[in-house]
């Protein structure tokens, strides 16, 4: 849901990217940025240091929506480079979720592996059949998830709980259920794209009768 606002933020990407672009800053080292403060992040986490968590976690987060920009400011963008960001992203939001389980590792074990599923649903289909990157359900994608972990990391810098849960481990299971729900979305929208290919043929030749 909330990366259908991706197209709308180019101009402000762009304006926070000229900068790195100017400088010729590497956009895979920049990439290389968000696992390393996820780490930094993690760390602050698991010493209960919420403020200083949220503040470099944020920062993690939001390489995301630069990188990309950095590389084509610079002309060095590529497919490859489209990948390897992506693949970043998970790494950061790993490290994130791995940093929440020394707190709370039942929630925090059920938001990342629900969220892996939730990821892994819509590239297995492109071993399936023939694809392209169209508008998938979006319950529980990476934004939305992302959103509500750091949301979770800010008021826990407030101490807040409800029902004698800490409001990070509220955040946690919210994502769980999330991105549960979005994988069932997103495998019934599977099942939906692998009969339309198999009426049309579009099913990878490996797997044709």
């Amino acid at each position: 849901m909330l990366g259908s606002l991706r197209p709308h933020t180019k101009a402000f990407t762009e304006a926070v990217a000229k900068p790195f672009a100017a400088i010729k800053f590497p956009p895979t080292l920049f990439t290389l940025l968000g696992p390393l403060l996820a780490i930094i992040a993690a760390f602050f986490i698991i010493q209960g240091q919420f403020l200083e968590s949220f503040i470099i976690a944020l920062f993690a987060v939001s390489i995301d929506m630069f990188d990309g920009s950095v590389a084509r400011l610079q002309k060095k963008d590529s497919l490859f480079g489209n990948y390897f960001e992506t693949m970043i992203d998970k790494l950061v939001e790993i490290i994130l979720f791995l940093g929440t389980a020394f707190l709370h590792p039942l929630a925090a074990i059920f938001a990342l592996a629900f969220s892996l599923l939730n990821s892994y649903a819509k590239p297995r289909v492109a071993l399936v059949i023939i694809t392209d990157n169209r508008d998938w359900p979006a319950l529980g994608e990476h934004s939305e998830r992302m959103l509500l972990l750091l949301a979770g990391i800010f008021l826990s810098i407030f101490s807040l709980d409800f029902f004698n849960l800490k409001i990070l481990e509220i955040a946690l299971w919210l994502i769980a259920v999330i991105a549960f729900i979005g994988s069932i979305q997103r495998m019934l929208f599977a099942k939906k794209l692998i009969k339309e290919a198999e009426q049309k043929g579009n099913v990878l030749p490996y797997l044709k009768k």
